[in-house]
C-alpha cells in the first residue's frame, strides 16, 4: 500500500490546488514571515545547483473514501497562491469543500503531510506572487506594501570555487524587474513552465541576446520541468490513527513543528478550532502583540481550564478537550480582556514577554471580570507586575514551571497584590525587583532586550497607544569620536548607556532631531522658557545644567542620580534601602 516514487516539479505544480491539498493538521505557511530570510530564494539556489531538497510524504485517498467515511472527513485546505500581508486572509490557507474538487467525479486526492512548506514556496516561485510590508514602513501607509513574483539574474554566474556566491534568485516587481544592463537580465521563474523542450530554452536566450546565459537557463528548466527530482512517499492506508502517528514521528524529529501544531492533529478530531484560533491569533496581532501564537493559545486555555500548561498528549484526552470546547468562548473573552488591559498600560508591540497577557487573562477568569469591570488597585498592581515581568525576561526561561507557580499562587490570592506577593517571595524563581536590580538597569545600553521596558517605566504618561516612539540619544551618537574635542576622551564610550537615552516621537526624531546636539535642538525645537524647563523636567535633566558637550560630565551625573530616583519610585523601593 506505502510506496517510495519520484516526479518533476513541473508535474506537481500543475496538480496543487487541483488534486493536491492541506489537511487541517498542518500548520501554517511560515516561510515568509520574517522578511529578512531568504527561504524560498535559498531553495531554488538548491535546485538549480542540483542539492537535495529533501523526501515528501502524501497521504492519497479517493476523494469518496474522505466522503463517505465519517473517521477521513476533515477538513482540507488549498495550498497558498498569492502570500499577501495586507489581510489575515492572503497568509492563511483558504478552506476548500470536498465536493468543489471535481464535482461530479471521483479521482485520487494527495494530502501533503511532510512538505508543505517547500511545495507552498515552490508554487509561490513559480506560478504566484508574495506581498510584504517594506521595511521600517507604516502599516497605514497605502505604499507600504509592496507585490512581487520571483526572478533569476541570467547575468550573473556564481563562482564555483566560492560556496558563498549563489545564483541570484530574487522577488522583484514589474518595474525592477524590467531593468536589463551590463550585469543583469531577470527571468521571470515561472515563466520557465512554458518552455516545452531544451530547444526553447536556447531559442529565447538567443532572442533576448544572451546566448552567454543559455546553459543557466536550460539547467533551470531540467530541473523543475524534466528531472524527477521530487522523492516522495506515498501513504494509502484508510486509517487516520495510523496517519497521524506517521504525520507526528516524521514532524516531531526536529525543530520543524511547533508542538501545538502536533496536539492540533489531536484536536481536530474531537473539536475543530483551527479557523477559530487563527481568527483570536489574528485579532490579538492586529491589535500589535506580534509574539502572542497558537501556542500561547493552547498553554493560555490549558490553564484557564485548571489544567498542567505543559504540552503533553494526556492533557488531550476526551474529557479536557470537550472542557476546553464548552469553555472557548470564556476563554477567547478572558484572553482580549486582558490584551486590552495590557494595551492600556502602554505595552502591545513593546511586549517582549507576552505570557503577561495568559496571567492576567487568569486572573479575571478567576475573578469573573470583564475588562470594563476590572477594579482600580487591581489595574494599578497588573501594571506594575507587567513592568517587572518586562524587565526581568521572566517568562524567557523555565516556561511551564513558572506558569504551575502561577496558577498555583493565583488560587490561593484574593487580589492581585496577594498574588504578586507571593510570586516575589517563590524560592526558585522570585519575581521581583531589588536596589541591585536598579543598578543593574542603569548599567544597559542602547540594543539590549531589557532598554525599552526600562525606558516604558521611565515614561510612563506617553500616548503609546496612539503614537509611535523611537529610542533617541540626547547627546547624538555619531559625535561621539576623538575628532570631537569638546568631549573628554574617557567619555567615548558612553553613548549608549541609559543615561544617554529618551524616547520620542516617531517624526520628531527622524524629522527635527536627528544628530543635532542636544542644546541646539532645544533652541529650535522649543520657544519658551517655560517649553524647555517642561521638557528636561520630563526628561529628568536639571533645568541649570547647560547640555553642551563640555558640560556632559556634568548631565551624566545628574541624570544618572535622577533617573535612579525615578526608579526606586516607580518599584516602591526605599531610597534608604541603598545603603544597607
Amino acid at each position: 500500500m506505502s510506496k517510495f516514487q519520484d516526479t518533476s516539479i513541473k508535474n506537481i505544480i500543475a496538480e496543487i490546488n487541483k488534486t493536491f491539498f492541506v489537511p487541517d493538521i498542518q500548520r501554517e505557511y511560515v516561510w515568509l514571515s520574517n522578511s529578512k530570510e531568504k527561504k524560498i530564494e535559498q531553495l531554488f539556489d538548491s535546485i538549480l545547483h542540483g542539492y537535495p531538497i529533501g523526501c515528501f510524504l502524501f497521504w492519497t485517498l479517493k476523494k469518496s473514501d474522505i466522503q463517505n467515511n465519517p473517521d477521513l472527513n476533515f477538513q482540507l485546505y488549498k495550498f497558498i497562491e498569492k502570500y499577501d500581508t495586507r489581510t489575515s486572509t492572503g497568509i492563511h490557507n483558504p478552506k476548500i469543500d470536498i465536493d468543489q474538487i471535481y464535482p461530479g467525479g471521483d479521482t485520487d486526492l494527495h494530502i501533503v503531510l511532510d512538505g508543505q512548506q517547500r511545495l507552498t514556496s515552490l508554487y509561490i516561485g513559480l506560478v504566484g506572487s508574495r506581498t510584504l510590508k517594506r521595511l521600517y514602513a507604516r502599516s497605514d501607509n497605502n505604499n507600504a506594501y509592496e507585490e512581487k513574483k520571483l526572478y533569476l539574474n541570467l547575468k550573473h554566474i556564481p563562482d564555483e570555487n566560492d560556496p558563498e556566491d549563489c545564483y541570484n534568485f530574487c522577488f522583484l516587481d514589474e518595474k525592477s524587474a524590467k531593468v536589463s544592463d551590463a550585469t543583469q537580465f531577470w527571468f521571470k521563474v515561472g515563466k520557465v513552465l512554458d518552455f516545452q523542450s531544451i530547444g526553447d530554452v536556447y531559442k529565447f536566450c538567443i532572442n533576448n541576446n544572451i546566448v552567454e546565459a543559455g546553459d543557466m537557463l536550460a539547467s533551470l528548466w531540467s530541473a523543475i520541468c524534466d528531472k524527477n527530482i521530487i522523492a516522495y512517499f506515498e501513504e494509502k492506508d484508510k486509517s487516520l490513527e495510523k496517519v497521524l502517528k506517521i504525520f507526528i514521528r516524521v514532524n516531531s524529529g526536529g525543530m520543524i513543528l511547533s508542538y501545538s501544531d502536533l496536539l492540533m492533529s489531536i484536536l481536530t478530531s474531537a473539536f475543530s478550532i483551527k479557523d477559530e484560533m487563527n481568527e483570536l491569533v489574528d485579532g490579538i496581532k492586529q491589535e500589535d502583540f506580534g509574539t502572542f501564537g497558537r501556542d500561547q493559545v493552547l498553554k493560555t486555555c490549558l490553564l484557564l481550564a485548571g489544567l498542567n500548561p505543559k504540552f503533553q498528549v494526556r492533557s488531550f484526552n476526551k474529557e479536557n478537550i470537550a472542557l476546553i470546547e464548552k469553555n472557548w468562548s470564556i476563554f477567547t473573552e478572558n484572553i482580549k480582556d486582558a490584551v486590552h488591559l495590557v494595551k492600556d498600560f502602554g505595552y502591545s508591540s513593546r511586549l517582549s514577554q507576552s505570557y503577561i497577557i495568559t496571567v492576567i487573562a487568569l486572573y479575571l477568569h478567576k475573578q469573573g471580570y470583564k475588562y470594563k469591570d476590572c477594579k482600580k488597585e487591581d489595574r494599578k498592581n497588573m501594571w506594575q507586575f507587567t513592568k517587572i515581568a518586562q524587565i526581568q525576561g521572566y517568562f524567557t526561561t523555565g516556561l511551564d514551571g513558572k506558569l504551575v507557580k502561577v496558577a498555583e499562587y493565583m488560587n490561593i490570592s484574593g487580589d492581585f497584590k496577594t498574588f504578586m506577593d507571593k510570586l516575589a517571595t517563590d524560592e526558585r524563581h522570585p519575581l521581583k525587583i531589588t536596589v541591585d536590580d536598579i543598578d543593574r538597569m542603569l548599567t544597559l545600553k542602547y540594543g539590549t532586550p531589557g532598554i525599552l521596558p526600562v525606558l516604558q517605566v521611565l515614561y510612563p504618561t506617553l500616548n503609546y497607544t496612539n503614537k509611535r516612539f523611537q529610542i533617541d540619544h540626547i547627546y547624538p551618537k555619531s559625535k561621539f569620536k576623538k575628532s570631537n574635542k569638546l568631549l573628554d576622551e574617557q567619555y567615548l564610550e558612553d553613548k549608549d548607556y541609559l543615561f544617554n537615552l529618551q524616547l520620542l516621537e516617531e517624526f520628531e526624531n527622524m524629522d527635527d532631531k536627528k544628530d543635532k546636539d542636544p542644546d541646539k535642538w532645544i533652541e529650535v525645537s522649543y520657544k519658551t522658557k517655560e517649553e524647555i524647563t517642561k521638557y528636561k523636567k520630563d526628561n529628568y535633566i536639571d533645568e541649570l545644567c547647560p547640555l553642551s558637550w563640555k558640560n556632559f560630565r556634568e548631565f551624566k551625573e545628574q541624570r544618572t542620580k535622577e533617573l535612579k530616583s525615578k526608579l526606586l519610585e516607580a518599584f516602591q523601593l526605599s531610597p534608604q534601602v541603598i545603603e544597607h
